[in-house]
């Protein structure tokens, strides 16, 4: 934490908790431990039966896809392509969410039917989403249809070049409009975000987007007999892709999401896809169970290693492999970029946490931080925003430099819309995209400067949402509340994102031994008052923490919000209890 900040606020989630008959009715309705059930009405599931539909959500109750604005003209095309063996391009960005996506439509184009190919951008050289080149290329290989997927709904010059072109396009994308601009021209436009579409389904990532799709285009070809009796491609299979790319990319797990991701869950732990399997067993999870913590500190990870470091291509191929043997050396390919990755994001962490710190004591960087450097990869910096607005609760881009030029990275902090921000400083940016949260944007080195202070003051405009600003908690617990049964329990409300935070707990210890994991991370016992039990914790970027160079983080009771959680390690599955936030 820079010694620069207020000690954070800490706040009840729930407001004030029921009364202790009213939990204990909860509790003996339900079977669950109490921890359980405050963590549940903080969620404001205040029933049994409320708590039983989250639990245990029902999949049909998905929301109908042919809601979705522009689904049966996207229908209406497919179905052409398929009866007239015309070539059709899917076309995905190189993230966890496009890569997913672009796999999740090749199996199904291939499995129903569909003469099909997939392409990514190259973030290096290409840069984010469907380019003009890319169009070029697929008139040459003879495309007739393009479909995007987590990209496109900004691709205005590569739409109007596939028209004239004839090529057809179909974008299918949950990022924002262009106010100005509004959808490019295309067959369809499948975007919940467009004003237009009544779906309610704005919550959904890209990969999401198009399971919606399948959906829907399984049924039209139920209807126009495209699948011999008992052989209709089961769909469910592919939620195993669907929930990798709802839980990294941070989209409000709730509504339809929280149905996919509770199923989601259950295919993964039992994928039949050998690039699937392969991913899990490279990383540690093949004899464990994957909990709701992997998708996003594991698996995601190991995707996006791929596009950052080297090329999406490498993730596609492991998702879409048939063979295990070659799935398995793509996969150990993945875990080399991933250390690569995490190596790489280390180092530029640690020059851009002094730069901050340098700004901030001069006066700079006062709603919003902006750095930028010729050492850095543009394929972390994304990370290293995430964790500056984690450690210096302010909105940050984190920009990589290159000759003349930067692409960089956006994250926001206090609720505030950092693509507002961005639009508001537009005039030194030669291009931007995203949404209210994540953003990517690319400059003129010389601009550097001068959009710093842009959008530091369009910042200062912004209001922030003061309900994410403090540490919400759900409560006190006792070492004894701390059990492996409970823990499954809480577990089991994930996977944790927007919508659904993580539940987090005040447990008052003293800390009864501590070491240091990799120059950064802290772990520690803690002891609550006359107690010889201890509860093993880690701190993630907690050796970094001036307390525990002065010595107060080791004296005496503290009160320590954390996360408790299962550990699962060689077979051995125990209680553990990751800390976000201390105070005396």
């Amino acid at each position: 934490m820079s010694r620069h900040l207020e000690p954070r606020e800490w706040k009840l989630r729930a407001g004030n908790l029921p009364s202790g008959e009213a939990l204990e009715r909860l509790q003996s309705e339900t079977g669950l431990a109490a921890l359980t059930v405050r963590a549940c009405l903080a969620r404001g599931l205040e029933s049994a039966e409320a708590i039983r539909e989250f639990l245990s959500p029902r999949f049909e109750s998905l929301t109908s896809p042919m809601k979705i604005r522009d689904m049966a003209p996207a229908l209406d095309r497919l179905s052409r392509a398929r009866s007239e063996g015309e070539r059709l391009r899917v076309f995905g960005d190189y993230d966890v969410d496009g890569t997913t996506g672009a796999a999740l439509l090749g199996w199904i184009f291939r499995d129903f039917g569909f003469n099909c190919d997939i392409r990514q951008p190259d973030r290096f050289k290409d840069g984010y989403g469907l380019n003009v080149r890319a169009v070029e290329e697929a008139a040459e290989a003879g495309i007739r249809l393009l479909v995007t997927v987590d990209c496109g709904i900004t691709s205005f010059d590569a739409a109007a070049r596939a028209r004239e072109l004839g090529i057809d396009l179909i974008v299918v994308d949950h990022h924002q409009l262009d106010p100005k601009r509004g959808i490019p021209d295309a067959v369809a436009v499948i975007d919940p975000q467009r004003p237009d579409c009544e779906s309610g389904l704005k919550q959904l990532c890209g990969c999401g987007l198009a399971f919606y799709l399948a959906m829907a285009l399984r049924a039209r070809g139920r209807q126009e007999g495209w699948f011999s009796p008992g052989r209709e491609p089961n769909l469910k299979q592919h939620l195993d892709l669907v929930v990798m790319a709802t839980a990294a990319d941070m989209v409000p797990l709730t509504g339809d999401n929280h149905v996919l991701v509770r199923h989601g869950l259950g295919v993964l732990k039992q994928s039949k896809k050998p690039g699937v399997r392969a991913l899990l067993d490279a990383a540690g999870l093949g004899t464990r169970d994957v909990s709701p913590g992997h998708l996003g500190f594991v698996i995601g990870p190991r995707i996006n290693a791929s596009g950052r470091m080297q090329s999406a291509s490498l993730a596609l191929e492991l998702l879409l492999s048939e063979d295990p043997v070659r799935a398995m050396e793509l996969a150990l390919e993945l875990e080399k970029l991933n250390k690569e990755r995490a190596d790489l994001q280390n180092r530029i962490w640690d020059e851009v946490r002094v730069r901050v710190e340098e700004g901030i004591r001069a006066g700079r960087f006062r709603h919003g931080i902006v750095v930028g450097d010729a050492g850095w990869h543009e394929g972390v910096v994304g990370i290293v925003a995430s964790r500056v607005t984690e450690t210096f609760r302010r909105p940050a881009a984190v920009v990589a430099l290159r000759e003349d030029h930067g692409k960089g990275s956006v994250r926001s902090y206090g609720g505030k819309d950092v693509l507002s921000a961005l639009r508001a400083s537009s005039g030194f940016l030669a291009g931007f995209g995203g949404h209210k949260h994540a953003a990517g944007l690319s400059l003129a080195a010389a601009e550097l400067g001068p959009f710093a202070e842009a959008f530091d003051q369009a910042l200062a405009e912004i209001a922030e949402d003061a309900n994410t600003l403090p540490l919400f908690i759900e409560g006190e617990c006792t070492l004894d509340e701390l059990s492996v049964p409970t823990l499954e329990q809480l577990e089991n409300l994930g996977p944790f994102g927007p919508g659904n935070p993580e539940p987090v707990f005040v447990f008052r210890g003293a800390v009864r031994g501590h070491r240091i994991l990799k120059e950064r991370h802290l772990k520690l016992n803690l002891a609550p008052p006359e107690s010889t039990g201890v509860i093993e914790a880690i701190w993630f970027h907690g050796a970094e923490h001036q307390a525990l160079a002065s010595g107060e983080l080791l004296r005496g009771e503290a009160d320590w919000a954390g996360v408790p959680e299962l550990n699962r390690f060689r077979g051995q599955v125990t209680p553990n209890f990751r800390i976000r936030d201390w105070r005396r």
